[in-house]
């Protein structure tokens, strides 16, 4: 049993109330700014929405904290962020994984560029573009119903809302990073005024970044009698990484207010991200045949023999683009408040990539179990012994439509004091389309055969540094010599196409969906004042057609499947306020989770490698279009002590028990045959149905500026939130098993400080382990191992106008590690980044 303490001093509180009302109006005057309002905004929102709501708010320039939206919503309770090379991407809550969540722009469904998720990288919009985001957790009938752990909503900010008749802002940053010594930029402009009844806004943002990640990543751990550890790998891979990223972003406002019960508006939101990855890659299947491992006495090492090796190289570029528009209007006459937009989004993904293989040896391998990163060193291996075997040339693009048009009717009621009647309508259309295509070219007879020693393909040795160890690559594949080499013998005798492999998976990957969804509601909210009743009844219809290919006796066959299901959504909300600065909440409510766009397609995509024996390998990841949504019945319970400006205690406990989860099966088989063709070694996946699962926790929130305090005192503030979870996902032939991406524990806080002309944050995040995948049996399972991030900030007012700022970031040098079977010493992943520092400075005008 996994547990964690927590206890916070009565002391400041007690303070607050032994100060009296004198100290409470001293507090009232003073001119709140910075990260004070940030968090004073927040906490405003939360405390007067309807629902389960947490935020976080921009401050008095219009600011949010982190450089991209997910490394944001880390500070809130139950939100845990997965990383992907050193940077924040997907988002889950309340341990639902981030492809059940729903992420929309102002209310509109955002969509994904990627073509095998919905879950949305939030990497790809960056912070400084929006003025407020919100974590709803207990969602209200008005909203969609896509969303089990809940519904990410991105604000962008109004010029009305900034107080100002003209506002021009910059903010520009340059950086350091340690491990490849280079120099990130990060820069955001924000424009904007207001003239009579028109408003403008317009900000622009960009980033880019250049930088290296080494990783350790072996597979397929399994049990072996007499070694230490419990057993081993059948590989050591290790890998290093050069990425080049960068942002764009641009957002854009226009408002019209003919009076003050009139808004007409045309908002706008692009983002681009792109990525030039290089990697490098060596493998060492030391142990993949146990009859050619000697053991130690000690089964803390051995001697491996006949092993063989593998080099490869990667480069790929992705570019990944969201654009969002939204045409709407509020107009509100007597106790009528009528709100109505249509939308329409476009996202693309463009990935094409390259891959070389080099295999081949017989070596002989000493390896090491006994440290964590373990090592494996062979005695005799040349680049001549290493053959090219496979060149693999792969463009995948993707394309997705939203249309979408909505309409909401209120009607305010003379029953208490903020009574209301509210129904509404709303339609979406998403076209969905996305094309694999994977050319593979395969050596070609032994006259025509050659190696990485050969042709001056063979570049310096890369050192992998991992903190703990560092490897060296020794035969490294010459990027510039590879691609000149390529481009001469393409089709040739000595790389010549696989043209059944490259067949398949130029099709058995495609596939084209159109989604529809329909939905009506009825609301009304009843407030007596300290006691209020929201209760509302949501209908969707989900339509669903699915196009895409099938392999059947060595012939791919287009197919098309066609669904449609309808829910029906009851929901309940109770806010009762027992005192004025205590707000108490309980919510009955239902969500769903559709299954993920190309988990329905027909077809698969399917690798294959040939072995120098002549069998193969290959991996087979297949769709299926039998899947059922994810039906969540939700219920929440908190109490939130709103005990001083900027102050916040609360508690809060949720129970979601889900119908029909969605998991991920993986095997590996062995011997087996498939279309026609013998597997020596076949990794398979697929989405299924499990029958039920339930997840259950607790959530822990507090908050303080101590302005209270004497002098320099008074600029400190704490932050902390705690978040337990846990749960069960019921999976045939296995029983019980954690939720996929659910940990149970997540924790958070901060020490903040501002006071004349400076401010400071020290932030630490914690996200606890979780498992990633599910295999056939429990040494199979994959997990993702606690991560930790120590982030610190500190700015300097100059003048009113002009700040200058320091950000350092994973001060810890804290790694990303992946595990299997419940061990954290079968480790699957191992990927250092090291540290980034930025200098920069903010102006306003």
């Amino acid at each position: 049993m996994r547990r964690f303490t927590t206890s916070v001093s009565g002391l400041a509180l007690a303070s607050v109330l032994a100060a009296g009302p004198a100290a409470a109006q001293q507090v009232d005057e003073l001119v709140v700014t910075g990260q004070r309002l940030s968090q004073q905004r927040a906490i405003e929102t939360k405390r007067e929405a309807l629902g389960v709501v947490d935020a976080i708010s921009a401050d008095d320039i219009g600011r949010l904290a982190d450089k991209n939206v997910a490394e944001n919503l880390e500070r809130l309770p139950a939100i845990g962020v997965a990383y992907d090379q050193g940077e924040g991407r997907y988002v889950s809550i309340r341990g639902t994984p981030s492809a059940l969540n729903n992420v929309t722009l102002n209310g509109v469904e955002v969509g994904n560029p990627d073509g095998d998720s919905r879950a949305l990288p939030l990497d790809v919009i960056s912070g400084q573009l929006l003025g407020r985001l919100e974590v709803l957790k207990a969602v209200t009938a008005d909203r969609d119903a896509q969303g089990i752990g809940g519904t990410i909503n991105l604000v962008t900010q109004s010029p009305f809302d900034l107080r100002q008749d003209r506002i021009a802002q910059l903010r520009a940053q340059v950086g350091y990073q340690e491990f490849n010594e280079k120099f990130p930029v990060q820069g955001d402009l924000t424009l904007g005024g207001v003239v009579g009844n028109w408003g403008a806004l317009l900000g622009v943002s960009y980033s880019q970044r250049k930088y290296r990640s080494d990783g350790l990543f072996p597979d397929d751990w399994r049990t072996v009698p007499g070694v230490a550890r419990g057993g081993l790998p059948i590989n050591l891979k290790y890998t290093n990484y050069t990425l080049d990223r960068e942002r764009i972003g641009v957002s854009g406002t226009v408002e019209y207010k003919p009076s003050d019960d009139s808004r007409f508006y045309v908002r706008g939101l692009w983002s681009r991200f792109t990525e030039d990855e290089y990697r490098q890659r060596f493998r060492l299947d030391f142990a993949s045949n146990l009859a050619n491992v000697t053991l130690n006495s000690a089964g803390t090492g051995g001697v491996a023999r006949n092993v063989e090796a593998r080099q490869d190289l990667r480069t790929e570029y992705k570019e990944k683009s969201i654009s969002s528009f939204q045409l709407g209007a509020e107009h509100e006459r007597g106790p009528w408040r009528i709100e109505y937009d249509v939308s329409w989004g476009f996202n693309e993904l463009i990935e094409p990539n390259e891959l070389w293989l080099f295999r081949g040896g017989a070596a002989t391998v000493d390896f090491d179990m006994q440290p964590l990163l373990y090592t494996a060193t062979p005695r005799n291996l040349a680049a001549s012994d290493l053959g090219f075997r496979q060149y693999t040339v792969q463009d995948e693009t993707g394309e997705e439509t939203n249309k979408a048009a909505r309409f909401d009717l209120r009607r305010d009621i003379d029953v208490g004091e903020d009574s209301f009647f509210k129904i509404g309508a709303k339609i979406r259309e998403t076209d969905k389309k996305f094309d694999g295509r994977t050319d593979i070219y395969e050596r070609g007879t032994t006259a025509n055969r050659f190696t990485l020693a050969d042709f001056g393909l063979q570049g310096p040795n890369m050192d992998v540094s991992l903190g703990k160890a560092t490897y060296v690559s020794q035969f490294v594949i010459d990027e510039d010599a590879i691609k000149a080499f390529t481009a001469a013998n393409l089709g040739g005798p000595r790389m010549v196409r696989n043209n059944s492999t490259s067949l398949s998976n130029d099709t058995l990957s495609d596939y084209s969906l159109t989604e529809r969804v329909m939905a009506g509601y009825a609301m009304a909210n009843i407030d007596f004042g300290a006691v209020s009743l929201l209760a509302g009844w949501r209908v969707e219809r989900t339509e669903t057609d699915v196009r895409g290919f099938l392999l059947s006796g060595g012939v791919v066959k287009p197919v098309t499947r066609s669904g449609e299901y309808s829910d029906f959504l009851p929901n309940l909300h109770l806010r009762w306020e027992p005192r004025e600065d205590v707000v108490v909440r309980t919510a009955y409510t239902h969500t769903i989770g559709r299954p993920q766009y190309p988990q329905l397609r027909p077809g698969g995509l399917l690798t294959v490698v040939t072995n120098p024996n002549g069998t193969l390998d290959g991996e087979l990841s297949e769709g299926n279009v039998d899947l059922k949504p994810f039906r969540s019945e939700n219920f929440d319970l908190s109490v939130e002590w709103y005990f001083a400006p900027g102050g916040l205690v609360s508690a809060g406990a949720f129970v979601k028990r889900i119908e029909d989860p969605i998991f991920s099966f993986r095997e590996t088989q062995t011997g087996v045959t498939l279309d026609g063709r013998t597997f020596a070694r076949l990794a398979y996946t697929q989405p299924r149905n499990a029958e039920d699962g339930e997840i259950r926790g607790l959530e822990l929130q507090y908050q303080q500026q101590f302005t209270f305090l004497p002098g320099l005192w008074s600029g400190f503030g704490v932050s902390g939130n705690v978040t337990f979870t846990d749960s069960e996902l019921t999976v045939p032939g296995r029983g019980d098993l954690p939720f996929l991406g659910q940990s149970d524990l997540l924790w958070g806080a901060q020490l903040f400080y501002q006071k004349g002309r400076i401010e400071a944050a020290l932030s630490y995040h914690h996200t606890g382990k979780a498992p990633q995948s599910i295999g056939s049996n429990t040494d199979a399972d994959t997990f993702d191992d606690d991560y930790r991030r120590l982030n610190a900030k500190v700015s300097y007012a100059v003048t009113d106008r002009i700040e200058v700022f320091v950000d350092l970031q994973n001060l810890t040098d804290e790694k990303l590690r992946e595990y299997q079977a419940g061990r954290e010493d079968w480790l699957t992943n191992y990927e250092r980044y090291k540290r980034t520092y930025y200098v920069g400075l903010s102006a306003r005008w």
